[in-house]
């Protein structure tokens, strides 16, 4: 059932009809900017994007800064679909800056909610008040009704997020009377309420109001507010206990939420799933569900998920009695914990609220008064502003003459190099997710290494390190590569070596460590050297390429360039590489050499390019170096798969500090 695809139709059908009816420029540029948003919800993604390529093209032609505004702002919101929150901020924030330029008041008070939402999920709540309040502020000035764009049940949040729950009630009551006819935002007002009461543990309340929430999503086909209603449902079944009732309301949760690819609701229903699991005593299932969110959170970097994460651990691990993790992890959840509800946060918090309250009042007061001055009072006050504007205009127009030219050519320019900056970053974000969709799948990596970790941390948007796999007949290959630089040009490389390892061992049916190395070199040399180029290209990548035999217990493997470890019974063993590049070197026809190890149980084979260990930082701002990191993997081996990737995480960040990454960093952990 796809609830939301009928009224999506309904609406964009709408707009379409409108936009002929149309005449000004503005308007037109407007509307269709607002479409490139409802065609992504619809589910026509390829659609949205033409859309905005011509309504960004028409916009400079025409010099609209109101379509313009408009066109970032629908920009910005296909980012915050995609939980892509940088994106999204960059584009509210250069929304706002043209709307607030225009005066267009109404677009200040879009954009200013949106970018209050960001910081909201980034759980930076005194900047999320400064432009809820900003937003309110402006409703007032305009003599707007409360909430009319900024929604107060956003207040309600986030006084709910902080615990504050009769702030939370307050503000999500007066959002309920104020959104009586608007079922969108009632939706979210039911769930607010009923997660308050789900914290007060009364959960009659909780029960009836989000069943309300979902009831008046479903019958206005709201798709994904049906989809957080039901996860809400499967929590509060869980509560009371009731597992079966609460996977019932999970799982179809779950299918809905992958019909608009809601990331961060997804990471949200597989920790609850998790819940249910752990506490109906299904431990295998749940870690199952807690391997796959923190995968998932891996790439969202959402900071509000993180302590729920750290929890969730330590609820695991207390099931599983194994108390020193669970020290480890919720020592982690406090953390996060205390960096949000600390008292000095909370004061200024309630600061704010009070001061917005107070400059409120006043500015509904002097509307008041200034609505029973009388006429004659009006009419000295226009006399006087006109006259103040008359002084400005012709000092004004004096000063334009002379600068109008000169200002005439900047801001061409100006629009000129945003614009080509725009679309170099857009190019490079969708070079990413073709780059991410290339590599390894964490359902691969899963399905055939039962216990392993990739910490993958790219220098930019885009890497020059990349991990690839593919099952065979004789065992599972895997690779951990660093190409010929980072960036742009690493990620083609890394693209180039990908298509050429799928076509030797996919295509050609060749496995053996070795000879597959032996095949990308030449070919990759035949690719970057054609015949008749006069320039020799020595780009490839160094590599350490492996497969695993579990029914034999053996590794086979070939190396270029990078060693790697394998810790036994907490000894490190260390495996050679061949000194070439899979690409052209000084010894570029010699074969790569085939290695054979025997496993055993217990094993953990780490390998890894240089970017760890060569990164800058600590005190004195040297390198962190290999026999750091040897010292480091011995002394986190046994630890869980998981832990190990998050301590290897907080190592790295720590040395760097304020230090800018140097390279991109790839560790894959795997224990046999």
């Amino acid at each position: 059932m796809n609830v939301y695809s009928q009224k999506g139709k309904r609406d964009i059908d709408s707009v379409e009809n409108l936009i002929k009816t149309l005449t000004d420029k503005d308007r037109i540029l407007s509307e269709r900017a607002g479409l490139v948003s409802q065609y992504y919800l619809a589910g026509e993604k390829a659609k949205s994007e033409k859309l905005y390529k011509e309504v960004l093209k028409e916009a400079a032609q025409s010099s609209s800064q109101i379509g313009l505004g408009a066109l970032y702002h629908a920009r910005g919101n296909l980012f915050y679909y995609e939980s892509n929150l940088d994106s999204a901020l960059h584009y509210y924030e250069k929304a706002l800056a043209i709307r607030k330029k225009i005066k267009d008041n109404v677009g200040i008070l879009r954009s200013t909610g949106n970018i209050g939402s960001i910081y909201y999920l980034l759980r930076d709540y005194k900047k999320a008040l400064i432009y809820y309040e900003e937003g309110l502020k402006k409703e007032v000035d305009l003599n707007y009704k409360e909430g009319t764009n900024i929604s107060i049940a956003n207040l309600g949040s986030i006084y709910y997020s902080l615990k504050m729950y009769d702030k939370a009630l307050y503000y999500y009551r007066k959002a309920k009377t104020s959104y009586a006819n608007e079922p969108e935002r009632l939706i979210l007002v039911y769930s607010g309420i009923s997660n308050v009461y789900k914290d007060l543990n009364k959960l009659d309340s909780a029960f009836f109001y989000v069943f309300k929430a979902k009831d008046m999503s479903e019958s206005i086909g709201d798709e994904r507010s049906f989809a957080y209603s039901l996860n809400d449902i499967g929590m509060l079944f869980s509560r009371e206990g009731k597992f079966a009732e609460a996977r019932s309301y999970l799982k179809p949760a779950l299918e809905h939420c992958n019909n608009f690819g809601d990331k961060r609701l997804e990471v949200s229903i597989l920790g609850n799933l998790a819940v249910v699991d752990m506490e109906d005593g299904r431990m295998d299932s749940a870690l199952v569900y807690i391997e796959k969110l923190t995968a998932l959170q891996d790439h969202l970097n959402i900071e509000n998920n993180r302590e729920d994460l750290s929890k969730l651990f330590a609820e695991f691990y207390y099931h599983k009695k194994d108390y020193e993790k669970v020290w480890y992890y919720m020592d982690v959840y406090n953390r996060y914990k205390d960096s949000i509800y600390n008292l000095e946060t909370t004061a200024q918090i309630n600061e704010m609220q009070e001061k917005f309250e107070t400059d409120k009042k006043e500015k509904e007061n002097q509307l008041l008064l200034v609505e029973n001055k009388g006429q004659k009072a009006t009419q000295n006050y226009l006399l006087i502003i006109l006259a103040i504007a008359l002084i400005g205009i012709i000092g004004a127009t004096m000063a334009y003459k002379k600068i109008r030219s000169a200002n005439h050519l900047l801001a061409e320019q100006k629009e000129l190099v945003e614009e080509k900056q725009k679309e170099i970053l857009d190019s490079i974000h969708y070079a990413k997710r073709i780059q991410f969709a290339l590599l390894a799948s964490d359902n691969l990596l899963a399905t055939h290494l039962k216990e392993h970790f990739v910490l993958f941390k790219p220098k930019d948007v885009v890497s020059g390190d990349f991990y690839w796999a593919t099952p065979t007949p004789t065992g599972f290959v895997y690779i951990t590569a660093d190409c010929t630089g980072h960036g742009v040009p690493g990620a083609f490389m890394s693209l180039l070596n990908i298509s050429k390892l799928s076509q030797i061992i996919n295509e050609n049916k060749i496995d053996r460590p070795d000879l597959v190395l032996n095949g990308v070199r030449s070919e990759i040399i035949s690719v970057l050297n054609p015949k008749g180029s006069k320039e020799e290209s020595k780009d490839g990548m160094d590599a350490v390429l492996c497969k695993i035999n579990y029914k034999e217990k053996k590794l086979e493997y070939a190396a270029a360039n990078n060693s790697f470890y394998i810790v036994r019974n907490n000894a490190l063993l260390t495996c050679k590489a061949d000194k070439m590049p899979v690409g052209k070197g000084h010894d570029d026809t010699s074969s790569f050499t085939y290695n054979e190890i025997a496993l055993q149980k217990g094993d953990t084979i780490y390998t890894f390019t240089d970017g760890f260990a060569d990164q800058f930082g600590g005190i004195k701002g040297k390198k962190y170096k290999y026999k750091q990191l040897e010292e480091f993997l011995l002394s986190i081996n046994k630890e869980p798969m998981e832990m190990q990737k998050q301590k290897l995480n907080d190592s790295f960040e720590s040395w760097k500090g304020k230090l800018e990454q140097i390279d991109d960093v790839c560790i894959i952990g795997v224990r046999v």
